[in-house]
């Protein structure tokens, strides 16, 4: 179904702030006023239309102001009838067959006790209601609103693609629409993409996907079925979509599907093995025989949390709680970090490659991401990742010599360790990081700037990977000239001088907008490209969203709109969106592979950066999970501190 298609049949695109009241009217733009009575300048008629305008003529007055408001309702209807459903300035489509959709009752949500008596919603209502509207959309508030539909335009393509030719199958093949199982083949990009649908309002494919989510038989599964992938994908999905929707059923396969990946921390240590066969248990192996990689490792509290907030289990926190407290106990004392690589047998760390990008990344992200998720009531979380950012920020953080960008590396050796130099697409997942610690955790002011500084910095030579190239699209991997130097020692020196105290400095590493530009050459950008592929990733415009909703500054949605333009015009195929290589090339060679994430995460971030009046997704609501799926922030009750036994 092509998009346009889909605007037919009645979805709802992203909306903007008119003011629709209860009698489908703009309230915002006064009283609607009745005609003024029939004053003889028009021509007479004749017949029976002169005989009708005496009979008229000859009624009552209030007779006729009654009919002829009636008559100019019907008009007035039909075209805000038809202008609304053409600009979708309001939702109308039927409500779906098995389950309460959306934000709860007014009633449910002023009503703390859980709307299920099997289970426990929370103290956070989540999605809380739409936005009331406001007044008639600013020409400001139109350019973004018409962007966001571009993007929303963008995700019906790329579903439909896949629904049409792939569904149930994992993903979508954007060349040859075909489609490939390549995690556990229990349709990836449907589930994936389930709160998607649900906030840009795709209902019906949102229905149609939920039900082969019902039918699904995680737990019998005969094949082996990757451990990460599964839980940030698949269990993140069942989650976030279960609170939106409150549906018991997703619950319930949520449930199941985290029962079944419990079966992988059957290790010595309680680490995660890299994958699992659901049908008997047994665990395999990937990074070696006793080998488990932090990401995976680290990447599972968020999830468990919320769901034994939700069941009232508390092996579900008492098993994620485990490998917090090991990963804790086992922070590296040199440089504040932890190791990319763990023993599952003795849970010591394994070698000393640090790193905030592949293997190690969401790791990190999640120790900042559970203490914000659980209302900041685990204060060991808060702890332990302040002293792993600033583990980050003295060993990690680099600057070029000539463009001065700030970028994270990697470092692999004894002591501190030697830097790769490398700055990963993955990694740009981090300013988003410390832009949502700075927004969210009770800072000293300095403090609180120089998270912010580095945010910047880091997003700024994000963005300006994809402004570089010549296609305008990021690659996978850059690799900085190795005269690059460590940015904090710099850092200090530059707040002792007397450029600090000057209005509006910012430090190296740091750019005004304005001196921001990109480099064509490409021996003068202090970087070469050393994956030149783009994977339809979402890391950059995560960090670029973030930064925006941190800071206000409208610069990083025209950032971001820069790099959808450069999505449509160079990924988009007659079927979907595809990966692409040679991003430094005017046409990128296009690769045959759409991975779910694009439509869970980049499209998302994407959509969320140009909406406006919506603080639904507020960062002081939701998480999102390393998927970008967004999880409600709830408190622990007193109740469940004493059963879980949880420090606070």
């Amino acid at each position: 179904m092509a998009s346009s298609e889909w605007r037919e049949e009645g979805y709802p695109l992203a909306t903007t702030a008119i003011d629709i009241g209860a009698n489908g009217r703009n309230d915002s733009a006064g009283a609607l006023s009745l005609p003024t009575p029939y004053s003889g300048r028009r021509h007479h008629s004749r017949g029976v239309l002169s005989k009708a305008r005496t009979a008229f003529l000859s009624t009552r007055p209030l007779v006729r102001y009654t009919i002829i408001f009636v008559l100019s309702a019907f008009p007035i209807y039909w075209f805000y009838n038809d202008i609304s459903n053409y600009f979708h300035l309001r939702p109308h489509f039927p409500p779906p067959p098995h389950h309460h959709l959306g934000p709860p009752s007014a009633e449910e949500w002023m009503d703390h006790r859980p709307s299920h008596s099997h289970h426990n919603d929370g103290d956070s209502k989540w999605p809380p209601p739409p936005p009331p509207p406001g007044k008639r959309p600013s020409p400001k508030e139109a350019l973004w609103a018409a962007r966001a539909q571009e993007v929303k335009d963008a995700f019906a393509h790329a579903y439909d693609g896949y629904e049409k030719y792939a569904f149930p199958d994992d993903e979508l093949l954007p060349l040859n629409k075909k489609s490939v199982n390549n995690f556990n083949g229990w349709a990836v990009t449907a589930v994936d993409s389930l709160d998607t649908m649900l906030m840009m309002g795709f209902e019906a494919q949102y229905n149609r996907g939920v039900q082969h989510v019902y039918k699904s038989d995680y737990a019998g599964d005969k094949g082996f079925i990757l451990f990460f992938e599964t839980s940030i994908r698949y269990f993140g999905g069942l989650l976030s979509a279960y609170a939106y929707t409150k549906d018991p059923q997703l619950l319930q396969k949520a449930k199941e599907l985290g029962d079944t990946l419990l079966l992988a921390l059957n290790t010595t240590s309680g680490y995660p093995k890299f994958s699992i066969r659901p049908s008997d248990g047994a665990l395999g192996s990937y990074w070696g025989a006793n080998r488990v990689i932090l990401a995976e490792m680290g990447t599972i509290q968020l999830e468990y949390k919320y769901l034994a907030h939700l069941t009232g289990n508390k092996t579900y926190y008492e098993k994620v709680e485990h490998i917090r407290e090991m990963m804790h106990a086992q922070i590296d004392p040199t440089t504040s970090l932890l190791a990319s690589f763990w023993d599952s047998i003795n849970g010591m760390m394994a070698g000393r490659k640090f790193s905030i990008g592949a293997l190690a990344d969401s790791g990190y992200e999640y120790i900042l991401k559970q203490y914000l998720l659980t209302g900041k009531t685990e204060k060991k979380a808060l702890d332990m990742y302040l002293t792993l950012a600033q583990g980050i920020i003295d060993n990690l953080l680099y600057i070029s010599p000539e463009r001065e960008l700030l970028f994270a590396t990697d470092i692999d050796g004894p002591g501190k360790g030697s830097p790769s130099y490398i700055y990963e697409h993955l990694s740009c997942f981090l300013p988003g990081l410390f832009a949502l610690g700075a927004h969210s955790l009770d800072l000293s002011p300095e403090e609180k700037q120089l998270h912010l500084w580095i945010a910047d910095g880091l997003t700024q030579t994000c963005y300006i990977s994809y402004a570089d190239q010549t296609s305008g699209l990021g690659p996978e991997e850059m690799q900085f000239v190795r005269r690059s130097t460590l940015w904090y020692p710099q850092y200090k020196i530059w707040k002792k001088s007397s450029a600090a105290r000057q209005n509006g400095a910012v430090p190296p590493g740091v750019k005004l907008p304005k001196d921001l530009k990109p480099e064509k050459t490409r021996g003068s950008r202090d970087y070469g490209n050393r994956r030149d592929a783009y994977l339809l990733r979402p890391e950059t415009v995560e960090s670029i969203f973030i930064m925006w909703r941190v800071t206000g500054d409208e610069v990083w949605r025209e950032r971001g709109y820069e790099i959808f333009k450069a999505i449509e015009r160079h990924t988009k195929t007659e079927y979907g969106y595809a990966s692409v290589s040679g991003v430094d090339k005017a046409e990128p060679v296009k690769q045959n592979s759409m991975p779910s994430y694009f439509l869970a995460e980049t499209l998302k971030y994407l959509w969320l950066l140009f909406r406006d009046n919506d603080n639904r997704y507020d960062l002081d609501k939701i998480v999102f999970n390393t998927e970008a799926h967004p999880l409600p922030i709830f408190k622990w009750r007193k109740d469940e501190i004493e059963q879980f036994k949880i420090p606070t």
